[in-house]
């Protein structure tokens, strides 16, 4: 369904720390358009990346420019699980959001890849419930830390209208961070889905 509006300048996500996620998903923005359920549990270890195929390696070496190297204990926590860094890290304080994919496009984009969350040098959890693919309904676009515990993700949402150049919608999900006993988790707490202008 279409959301209408803008969205409130309030709205915040509240980043929880969390463990990985139960089972993957189907990929796609499906899940951003059902009430919204917990994936990530505290004290879980970070999801490894699929299983590298030759396709994916000659991908790997062709885009090897994009891929950065390990420099924090976030970054080797991920790239230990089997994936490789892309983009920069977002930190505020103690949280850091960064991205691992484990396949890229023709262009070099980033395919089978996550939002990664740590509080501190501990996982919390995933950004989402799937993979993600660039250019496709669901995939993972930016991140804003508004602070150690709060934090909103956008999702770009496609129609079957719509040119892969150019995503119709995008939704903005709230996360929060909640501290357990075992550990921090990532919970999403809100959703809101807007029509982009043209």
């Amino acid at each position: 369904m279409r959301g209408r509006g803008a969205v409130a300048a309030t709205l915040v996500a509240a980043l929880a720390l969390a463990g990985c996620a139960s089972g993957p998903s189907a990929r796609g923005g499906g899940w951003l358009d059902r009430p919204l359920t917990s994936w990530n549990r505290a004290g879980g270890p970070v999801p490894p990346a699929p299983a590298p195929t030759a396709q994916q390696a000659d991908n790997r070496e062709r885009c090897r420019s994009g891929i950065r190297a390990p420099a924090s204990p976030p970054d080797r926590a991920v790239s230990a699980a089997g994936w490789w860094l892309v983009g920069p890290p977002q930190v505020f304080g103690e949280a850091t959001v960064l991205v691992g994919a484990a396949d890229w496009d023709g262009m070099c984009r980033p395919w089978s890849y996550q939002a990664f969350v740590f509080a501190g040098e501990r996982f919390a959890g995933t950004l989402s419930p799937t993979l993600m693919d660039s250019r496709t309904d669901g995939a993972f676009q930016a991140v804003r830390l508004a602070s150690p515990f709060h934090l909103t993700g956008d999702f770009v949402r496609y129609t079957a209208q719509d040119p892969l150049c150019c995503p119709s919608r995008v939704s903005e999900v709230a996360y929060k961070v909640d501290s357990t006993r075992a550990g921090p988790v990532v919970l999403a707490v809100a959703v809101l889905t807007r029509v982009l202008p043209r």
